[in-house]
């Protein structure tokens, strides 16, 4: 919007010989003069316009001869007309340049040239809204005030002119491609060719439609039609008359609509009032002598209406409107358009059309912009994409902590405490038959009850892990995770590695597939040292224990598990494989093959079908990482089996399922357990976990029966990253603001509706994301992307409202 200080108001009053000026621009800035009125300029002007209609005749004038007819005396009115040009505008600028109107005309100067100074890269110009009382002054052609050559002012100044009367607001603009009604009203003596086909130039830019008088309607008809085609529900931007026209006194001027037919302006102001509100902006009226029908129309709330003053010839009317049109193909705005026109009357046309760059003139409501058709090209798209301050910061504070570590994890323990909720709420909760792992923990009450004191508990007594083994094995069970390290020989108690090896031993013997836990390191696993004499890789399995507490630790893309392989993933395929292949290789002390390579092999030639191949084909989409779902309850996941009640109860009964899930012995939440002195097995409990089971903490082995429970059931969720989802919002929060920008002054009612509306959407957002999480395994961020969206259209209203 224009700086209220380039914008002046100049009013022009007439009282008997005395002219009052009256200038006012920015915050209540005024300047008033007393000019008297020469006597020759009204003779001058009448003397002009006898000669102006005397040469251009009356049988093709866009407006009927109503008296008069053409001189019988040989005359060459083109050196009059010229004549009476020149004394007309002598008088005119002389009086225009009298010392009383010097404040005047130097404070536009100088506003002009601040402008220039602050804009060099612009083609901003001053602008002068004029208005004149009585009408007499009004006929004068005010756009040649030669302003700026007093004081060598370069730039444009712009003269609009605007009714002394405006008793409606400005309609805001209409949305989507520009739409132009054509009124070809009563075309006797006229000839409408060139202008139809200008107007169908602009086709490739905008809708045109054609109506008005056709041979075969009748009066009546042709009203009719003019009145539906102009409250089309889809509305117009601008509207096109061509035809005959004259100044009435009260009805705001009149339309040749047919051959002896006319309306007038105040019959169709109610169906031009809709067209206004449903968006029309621009009225052209190519036909004679419409002072009327400019003053008529920006009182209704039009926002441009371009008009003839004089009677108008057929041929400068054409030459004028395609000149004019094709300034607005061009993306010109209106005013620039006419200046184009008349500038080409004025220069290319002298001679042929003399005086009648005189008689074009601009009529605009001051509570509008010019219009223009606006050209759609990448670099506005790009200035309008470029955020404001409030948009700016929104933007950087919701980017940053999108990539810290600390809110992120903060974000996702909310949001699957959330799904928790949702997901108990909606009666989501997976219904297996049993959970797929037993979690066997090493507990306090199990140390306790071993009576095992603090030197064998890190590492960890493994005369006590043999029972364990011995207890599974003797209940059937056939895959079994030991999340304990095994690196290096232990002392206490002495006789606890060859305890560990003899029932590592009858376990393999019992065809029981043992996997022990390691640690990563850059190249290779770190795990049980086979010079201990526990086990041999010929007959046990080996996976890294190392894993986040939040998420879903896979093998090394591009590889093929080989080398290095995590502990819940090699479980899983372990379990899966003895599920779906037949001829699997069987774990015994007396084979002579690596173990792993050999069940990964005949896992790779295993059939592309089922769960196994599945897993083992799974790849992440984007290297995203799959997180832990701690919304699934723990009972969903795991049996969990203390160590010490596994020991003393010797009924198998009581562990039905321990043959068919897979077996998983760890240490529990002691802070005594754990990989190294003071640094316990444990972690703070998930928001999620705690909403089912109340736990305070996270184990580590509760952390690999959550994965092995997702690898077996293929529940693997993807995280969508934040910054995605805000680059989204942030494309539909700014296209939100800029369809909201261009409704101008919105009502209360309606920025409640937008508030409403954007705020539903983040809701509706959220809620479908609580669900694809479950039924696609996808989870969608919300905060940070719903906040931005918010940041960029809640303020936008009330940046509206206040516009």
């Amino acid at each position: 919007m224009k700086n209220n200080n380039y914008i002046f108001n100049l009013k022009v009053q007439k009282i008997e010989q005395i002219c009052l000026f009256e200038l006012t621009w920015g915050e209540g800035q005024r300047l008033t003069t007393q000019v008297n009125y020469p006597p020759a300029l009204t003779q001058l002007y009448k003397d002009w316009q006898r000669v102006y209609l005397n040469f251009y005749r009356s049988d093709q004038m866009r407006g009927r001869t109503v008296d008069g007819g053409v001189a019988k005396l040989t005359i060459d009115w083109h050196a009059e007309l010229v004549k009476a040009e020149t004394k007309l505008m002598y008088e005119f600028h002389r009086w225009l340049r009298s010392g009383e109107l010097y404040e005047i005309r130097a404070q536009i100067a100088q506003t002009s040239q601040q402008l220039i100074k602050e804009n060099t890269e612009t083609n901003e110009a001053v602008q002068i809204f004029l208005t004149c009382a009585p009408l007499e002054l009004d006929r004068f052609p005010w756009e040649a005030w030669e302003l700026g050559n007093e004081f060598a002012t370069n730039n444009a100044i712009q003269f609009i002119r605007t009714p002394l009367n405006i008793s409606t607001e400005a309609q805001e603009k209409r949305q989507g491609r520009p739409r132009i009604l054509a009124i070809l009203g009563d075309d006797t003596g006229l000839n409408f060719k060139a202008e139809k086909e200008s107007l169908k130039s602009l086709l490739r830019i905008a809708d045109v439609e054609f109506v008005g008088w056709q041979p075969q309607y009748t009066a009546a008809e042709v009203i009719q039609k003019i009145s539906d085609a102009i409250t089309d529900e889809r509305g117009w931007d601008v509207l096109f008359f061509a035809g005959h026209s004259n100044e009435t006194d009260l009805t705001g001027g009149e339309l040749g609509i047919a051959p002896e037919m006319s309306i007038s302006i105040s019959e169709i102001a109610p169906q031009l009032s809709t067209a206004k509100k449903r968006g029309l902006q621009v009225a052209i009226f190519n036909s004679c002598s419409g002072l009327s029908i400019a003053d008529a129309l920006i009182d209704l709330g039009f926002g441009q209406v371009v008009v003839m003053r004089e009677p108008i010839h057929n041929s400068v009317a054409q030459g004028f409107m395609v000149r004019f049109l094709q300034g607005l193909a061009k993306h010109l705005d209106v005013y620039e358009s006419l200046t184009k026109a008349r500038q080409f009357l004025r220069m290319d046309k002298s001679h042929t059309y003399p005086s009648s760059y005189l008689v074009p003139s601009l009529f605009c409501h001051p509570g509008a912009s010019l219009y223009r058709i606006t050209a759609f090209r990448w670099q506005q798209c790009l200035r309008q994409s470029i955020p404001n301050r409030w948009e700016a910061i929104a933007l950087a504070v919701s980017l940053t902590l999108g990539v810290l570590v600390p809110f992120q994890e903060l974000l996702l323990d909310t949001r699957i405490l959330t799904q928790s909720v949702y997901r108990n709420t909606t009666a989501q909760i997976p219904s297996e038959e049993a959970p797929p792992v037993a979690l066997v923990q090493i507990d306090t009450e199990s140390i306790y009850r071993a009576q095992l004191p603090n030197s064998q508990l890190l590492p960890m007594n493994r005369s006590y892990i043999a029972k364990l083994i011995d207890r599974v094995r003797t209940l059937n069970a056939s895959v079994v995770g030991l999340d304990f390290i095994l690196d290096t020989p232990q002392k206490d108690p002495p006789s606890g590695d060859e305890d560990l090896r003899k029932a590592v031993h009858r376990a393999v013997d019992a065809n029981m597939w043992l996997i022990l836990g390691a640690v990563l390191e850059p190249t290779r696993e770190v795990g049980a040292n086979e010079a201990i004499g526990i086990n041999e890789w010929d007959w046990t399995l080996q996976g890294y224990v190392d894993a986040y507490s939040n998420l879903v630790e896979l093998p090394v893309a591009n590889q093929d598990c080989l080398k290095t392989c995590p502990f819940a993933y090699l479980l899983s395929l372990v379990q899966l494989a003895k599920q779906e292949i037949i001829k699997l290789p069987q774990p015994q002390t007396d084979r002579k093959k690596n173990f792993r390579a050999q069940l990964l092999n005949v896992i790779q030639q295993h059939p592309n079908k089922g769960n196994l191949s599945a897993l083992w084909q799974w790849r992440s989409p984007f290297g995203l990482q799959p997180i832990l779902d701690y919304s699934i309850p723990p009972k969903q996941v795991y049996t969990t089996i203390p160590a010490w009640q596994l020991i003393e109860n010797p009924d198998i009964n009581k562990f039905p399922l321990l043959s068919k899930q897979v077996v998983l012995i760890a240490v529990g939440s002691d802070e005594r357990l754990g990989i190294a002195p003071g640094t316990p097995d444990r972690s703070l409990a998930p928001a999620a976990l705690s909403y089912w089971t109340k736990q305070e903490w996270l184990t580590g082995g509760e952390t690999l029966a959550y994965m092995i429970h997702h690898f077996l059931n293929h529940r693997l969720v993807i995280p969508i990253p934040d910054i995605w989802i805000i680059g989204m919002a942030i494309i539909l929060g700014k296209t939100t603001v800029l369809i909201v920008k261009n409704q101008s002054r919105l009502s209360l009612s309606r920025r409640r509706q937008i508030m409403a509306g954007a705020v539903g959407a983040v809701i509706l957002y959220g809620l479908a994301g609580l669900q694809l999480y479950i039924s696609a395994a996808i989870l969608l961020p919300w905060f940070l992307p719903s906040s931005v969206f918010l940041a960029y259209v809640l303020p936008a209203t009330r940046r509206n409202n206040h516009a």
